[in-house]
């Protein structure tokens, strides 16, 4: 997969415009997504078994997103690019606003299921036989929850652990919160805490994390507000997907997300390891295009090298008219509610959170 830029404009853009940002683009870096091997290494990108048992089980349940079916989805976009009877319509955002609903399980009264079926028969007609089976077997994904409507939908690049997802899910029920994170570990975590917090079952051998039952009366009474959930606790409102957060961009189609959430990610210190950085010029691009009118981008690190960087890309960005800073930076209780381990293990040594947030213009 790779995160190729896409134009953030809703119309068409001017010639100077479009001049302006091959200049800038031949001058400054883009966002590499392929890491050095000996990063991989001390990542420890690979989880434990019983995080791998957890991950299948979850994705089976619809909570955590198959990494094979994003990967058919991207190679599916690759191959449409040399036909051109396809690419026309797989440029188009109905279709892939459409499949994302009915994978992540999020009804959207605007979805128009019928402009999806021309396009697999278009495609599907090529000569190239496992392309087209790529293509049957993608547009017949389809989470097995139930699906939902929510008011927001809400992208976090980066989640770590999973703390602050999992916090922000149990604040604001009526928002979807979707998780991405590139370490196997953080998902096979973040899931395990779902699977254990929601009465799951856990049956596969080996699995080191102690079965744990919900005494849902007892602690709906605690809670009781007249509409209290038909669980203790319930995170129907995450989905988790494996993967770089930043390719994930790329795939989303156009104002589909009302905020992106970038927490304590890895700041690369050094100036040579900067194009590593999540925040690139051509990933605000993206960033830009998937944000719906007046999105946020909200920011959170405690590197002074990455919090100038932030502000340095946006600002250069924001002289086009596509950002703008919103101070004071709204209270983190609405958006980083938790103090995770990293947080504190920084402030233990001596530094300080730096927050930011950026609105879409």
């Amino acid at each position: 997969m790779e995160a190729g830029a896409i134009s953030s404009s809703d119309g068409g853009c001017s010639d100077e415009q479009q001049e302006h940002d091959e200049n800038h683009s031949q001058e400054v870096q883009k966002y590499e997504a392929r890491k050095p091997k000996w990063w991989m290494k001390l990542s420890g990108r690979r989880g434990t078994r019983a995080q791998r048992q957890t991950i299948e089980r979850m994705t089976q349940c619809g909570y955590c997103f198959s990494r094979q079916v994003l990967s058919d989805f991207s190679r599916v976009n690759n191959s449409a690019k040399h036909s051109s009877s396809a690419a026309e319509q797989l440029s188009s955002d109905s279709w892939r606003r459409v499949w994302w609903n009915r994978s992540l399980a999020v009804v959207d009264e605007n979805d128009d299921a019928a402009q999806v079926t021309p396009i697999i028969d278009t495609v599907s007609n090529s000569r190239n036989v496992k392309h087209a089976q790529k293509i049957q077997s993608m547009y017949s994904n389809k989470s097995p929850l139930v699906p939902q409507k929510f008011e927001r939908i809400v992208l976090e690049i980066g989640f770590g652990s999973g703390d602050n997802i999992l916090a922000n899910a149990m604040r604001d029920k009526s928002t979807l919160f979707v998780g991405s994170e590139i370490h196997q570990p953080g998902c096979g975590t973040v899931l395990q805490k779902m699977e254990a917090e929601m009465g799951l079952k856990m049956r596969a051998e080996g699995s080191d994390i102690e079965e744990k039952k919900i005494d849902t009366t007892t602690s709906i009474s605690s809670e009781n507000s007249g509409d209290a959930p038909n669980k203790a606790t319930s995170y129907e409102n995450v989905r988790i997907l494996q993967g770089d957060g930043v390719k994930l961009l790329s795939h989303l189609p156009c104002k589909y997300l009302d905020a992106i959430l970038i927490t304590f990610p890895d700041p690369w210190p050094k100036e040579g390891h900067s194009h590593w950085r999540v925040v690139q010029p051509n990933v605000l691009v993206e960033m830009h295009r998937v944000l719906k009118c007046d999105g946020k981008v909200f920011v959170a690190t405690d590197a002074e090298c990455f919090n100038d960087w932030t502000r340095n890309i946006f600002t250069q960005e924001s002289s086009k008219g596509d950002w703008e800073e919103v101070t004071p930076c709204p209270n983190r209780s609405t958006w980083l509610p938790i103090v995770s381990y990293y947080e504190q293990k920084g402030i233990d040594e001596g530094r300080h959170t730096m927050l930011q947030c950026w609105k879409k213009k």
